[in-house]
């Protein structure tokens, strides 16, 4: 394989994957530069190669490969001195998505010096925090630091009669107590050693009685600039509030005209582009890794208001499969990669 064109490595967590994701990168290639995908185990740093595959002719290969020019990181758990390593052979600025699983808690102080007003009110978990809140608030949502696809995620809810629920995923709780006390001895259970967030519960703006949110694609383009590839929105099932286990996904656009006035929609559409666009050079901001790409999740309330409920920093690119433009998802890290080739 000729490198002469450029060479991009992209990493996944496991060989499994590789083939899958490259796959959706090849059919969207409109650079001239050349891909293969590996794990990190695949990394032969004695031997300065790397074990990729890549497809020539329409067959799958397998083989050895020299350090590429860039290295696109698609790994949710990646240990850090793996891409200190590689930016020591290739350059520093060559690896793009340094950290691919944010810590919610840590993205949310990054975000509020800036963007405060877009946040509900976010803080860690513990027995006290968790109380005061819930009194303060009646409704909060209780999410692990490092979440996955919605997993772990708790509402709680009191109620007038001093009743405590706790739902995970409905709307209807799994869990209902009397007291402050037997809602500590439960909640200590759901969530036992795992490091949570407590967040303040926003009255989630519904569409046929389904709570959707608004989920912003930010990648880099060809010029290094952050941009909006897409805006979506999942709806939940009735009765749910978790969008992560959605009926069915639109873009946004669509979801806001049955609710509001063309001049309201594009406003709207205005300000998630400007949040959006500013918590993203935040977040690479104020964690000082090299990112490319990352979602940010957001909600509207009964009164049209915006909130950022949270961001991700390793897209689901599946959501996208049956919308418009799904191509650019996958085309514009290849296109940031080659403007970083050029550098």
């Amino acid at each position: 394989m000729d490198k002469g064109s450029g060479l991009v490595g992209i990493m996944v967590a496991n060989q499994h994957e590789r083939k899958y994701a490259l796959q959706k990168y090849l059919n969207c290639n409109k650079t001239n530069m050349k891909l293969f995908c590996f794990t990190p185990a695949d990394i032969d740093w004695k031997r300065n190669s790397i074990t990729g595959i890549h497809q020539t002719n329409r067959k799958w290969l397998l083989r050895k490969f020299p350090f590429p020019d860039v290295v696109y990181n698609r790994c949710y758990r990646l240990n850090p001195q793996i891409i200190e390593r590689l930016g020591t052979i290739i350059g520093s600025n060559k690896c793009f998505n340094h950290i691919n699983q944010f810590n919610k808690h840590e993205i949310h102080i990054h975000l509020s010096q800036w963007l405060a007003q877009y946040l509900p009110e976010t803080i860690l978990y513990d027995k006290e925090n968790v109380l005061r809140l819930l009194d303060a608030h009646k409704v909060l949502y209780v999410k692990p630091c490092y979440g996955n696809k919605g997993k772990s995620v708790y509402r709680v809810e009191v109620k007038d009669s001093k009743e405590i629920h706790i739902g995970e995923h409905h709307f209807l709780p799994k869990i209902i107590v009397e007291d402050s006390q037997q809602f500590q001895v439960n909640m200590d259970k759901l969530v036992g050693s795992t490091p949570y967030i407590i967040q303040k519960g926003v009255d989630i703006q519904s569409l046929n009685e389904q709570v959707f949110d608004i989920r912003v694609l930010a990648q880099k383009n060809k010029r290094g600039q952050w941009s909006a590839t897409n805006v979506i929105s999942r709806l939940a099932h009735k009765g749910c509030f978790n969008t992560s286990m959605c009926e069915k996904v639109c873009l946004s656009e669509k979801a806001l005209k049955q609710l509001y006035p063309p001049d309201k929609v594009n406003a709207i559409i205005r300000s998630i582009y400007d949040i959006s666009l500013r918590a993203a050079e935040i977040i690479e901001m104020g964690t000082h890794c090299h990112l490319g790409e990352l979602s940010v999740d957001l909600v509207l309330d009964s009164a049209g208001f915006l909130w950022i409920i949270e961001v991700n920093g390793k897209p689901q690119k599946e959501l996208y499969d049956e919308i418009d433009k799904r191509d650019s998802v996958y085309k514009r890290p290849l296109e940031y990669a080659h403007f970083l080739q050029k550098k």
